[in-house]
């Protein structure tokens, strides 16, 4: 095996494995641990000073219809619920059944292969719905599964602990304890006790489980390996060029090349070109080296792109924390917080345009194919009750909110909508017309506190007579500017076929080059989305890749 640790940097070197996987999120790992297992020399190239891509920052969630846990909570599942159910999630014209039918069967087993054969341990969130339970094929309960806490010092190298969650607990924790946003609900004891013990838990111990397993594996791995080109001998893929103190030049992969290597979150031309929204309304809480590495070095080897209205996916409104930064980039999270009570979000008109409590349902409003945009800049509109209630950026309930961190404070909304340069009389009327339904809990514009999903994870279920709605009427009032927010989710992406090879325009496989996770298009579930899908769909292709790498070496 190449480990290449001790070596300098030489152009005229050349280094030989079996298998270049290039990004170390779950979809590379997964990939580079089946290819091992077969006895391949394997390298993992991460461009970033750390592993774990994306899907290490994230909750770990793994959408997994038909998987064989779902019997532990009395729930029975099909294939062909889980297709009528992407399929509607896809939309009529988007539907893709044979690869949802693909995914489905395929992260069955990639399921049971990893739990057998490298000791992931995984477990159902219990409780938590389909986004959309009035749709064929929907299941209350049972398709989301997630890492069993993982001791820190069985993995191999340092994860960083995700600025975006609470590290110590899971993700079936938080909704036995009352909710993702009522931290005072929480069991701190337990919380409390796997930091001090250093127990990881979502997508550190994601990472972590496939990190010792590839350790184990003899697989070697690399940050700051930046692979700016793939090699090729005239039609098949053998290899990648790789910048990295230490490495070859060039890596040369006898049986194939896997990408990896997430969106384009952080690369405001693809942003603009593919998401059709100005990159300066954009932000990320992806890893900022997801700048579409992956999809530029396939297309430029001729490599099908597919690619889909943003009018779905994964994207929502984010806000910008105060003096925080991850891996030297200013830090962004999903403002969930925005469908608990007491607060909505406004467009530059200082009118209501979604339910805010349904990520889903922002990310429809959130694109615009006339380039107008109105809905820029947006904000969300709370009040005092809302600050003394609930958790906002890094602030706590009832703690003083820095100055950076509002666009606006005031003691009535006029002020709030001068500062704001809204139409005063306008926002007046919005929070009125607002107020009115959610002193009965009900929201006659938009349904918000209807989703059952969006009830569990992201409403207050404290909160009577609905966990989502609350009036704005206690000043003094504030806003907060809101972003739109991408996760490494891309609606552009490379097409493969049923092993995860990458096809070009003739749907035929480029033989050699592989791919998994965000960095292919969402064929599987079109303009729709639902969490879970992205981990999910990244650990399940991964698994197929390395399958069939070790079939070639079978044949």
């Amino acid at each position: 095996m190449m480990t290449g640790k001790n070596k300098t940097s030489n152009e005229n070197e050349t280094g030989h494995v079996d298998v270049v996987v290039v990004g170390s999120g779950i979809g590379g790992l997964a990939a580079a641990v089946t290819a091992a297992d077969a006895d391949l020399s394997v390298v993992v190239l991460e461009k970033g000073s750390v592993f774990g891509g994306s899907s290490g920052l994230s909750g770990a969630q793994l959408w997994m219809p038909t998987n064989r846990h779902m019997g532990q909570v009395g729930v029975d599942d099909s294939v062909g619920e889980g297709v009528e159910y992407m399929a509607a999630l896809a939309g009529d014209f988007y539907a893709n059944r044979d690869a949802a039918r693909r995914y489905i069967e395929s992260a069955a087993d990639a399921v049971a292969y990893f739990e057998d054969e490298i000791g992931l341990e995984l477990q159902v969130i219990g409780g938590m719905p389909d986004y959309h339970t009035s749709y064929p094929g929907a299941k209350a309960e049972g398709r989301y599964l997630e890492p069993a806490p993982l001791p820190r010092d069985e993995i191999p190298a340092t994860l960083p602990n995700s600025p975006h969650l609470p590290g110590g607990a899971t993700n079936d924790e938080l909704l036995t304890w009352g909710g993702a946003f009522t931290a005072g609900e929480w069991d701190w004891d337990v919380i409390d006790h796997r930091r001090t013990e250093d127990i990881a838990t979502m997508g550190t111990a994601l990472i972590g489980y496939f990190l010792r397993a590839a350790d184990e594996r003899g697989v070697d791995y690399h940050t700051n390996a930046a692979v700016t080109d793939l090699l090729d001998d005239g039609d098949d893929i053998v290899g990648v060029e790789v910048a990295h103190q230490s490495l070859p030049s060039e890596i040369r992969a006898r049986e194939g090349v896997v990408l990896a290597t997430g969106a384009y979150d952080w690369n405001p031309d693809m942003v603009e070109a593919f998401e059709d929204t100005p990159s300066e309304e954009v932000v990320s809480a992806a890893v900022p080296t997801a700048t579409g590495d992956g999809h530029r070095l396939a297309a430029n080897r001729g490599a099908k792109l597919g690619t889909y209205p943003p009018i779905g996916g994964a994207k929502g409104f984010f806000i910008k924390v105060p003096a925080r930064e991850f891996l030297d980039e200013p830090l962004y999270r999903y403002c969930y917080n925005i469908g608990l009570p007491h607060a909505i979000a406004i467009n530059s008109d200082g009118e209501r345009f979604c339910d805010e409590s349904f990520y889903p349902e922002q990310a429809a409003e959130l694109y615009d194919p006339t380039g107008d945009y109105p809905q820029f800049p947006s904000y969300m509109i709370f009040d005092e009750s809302y600050r003394q209630q609930y958790p906002l950026g890094n602030t706590k309930p009832g703690d003083p909110y820095p100055d950076e961190f509002l666009a606006a404070q005031a003691t009535d909304l006029e002020g709030l909508a001068d500062q704001l340069d809204v139409d005063g009389a306008t926002l007046q009327t919005t929070v009125e017309r607002f107020n009115e339904g959610a002193r009965r809990g009900e929201d006659p514009e938009f349904d918000r506190g209807e989703n059952e999903w969006a009830n569990l994870w992201c409403g207050d279920p404290t909160h009577e007579p609905n966990p989502h709605l609350g009036p704005i009427d206690e000043p003094p009032f504030y806003a907060v500017r809101l972003y739109v927010g991408l996760s490494s989710m891309s609606n552009t992406g490379l097409v493969t076929d049923d092993h995860g090879q990458v096809v070009d325009w003739d749907e035929q496989p480029i033989d050699g080059l592989y791919a998994t996770g965000s960095v292919c298009a969402p064929v599987e579930w079109g303009i729709g989305y639902q969490s879970g899908l992205q981990n999910g769909r990244s650990l399940t292709y991964g698994f197929l890749a390395g399958t069939h790498i070790r079939s070639r070496i079978d044949d």
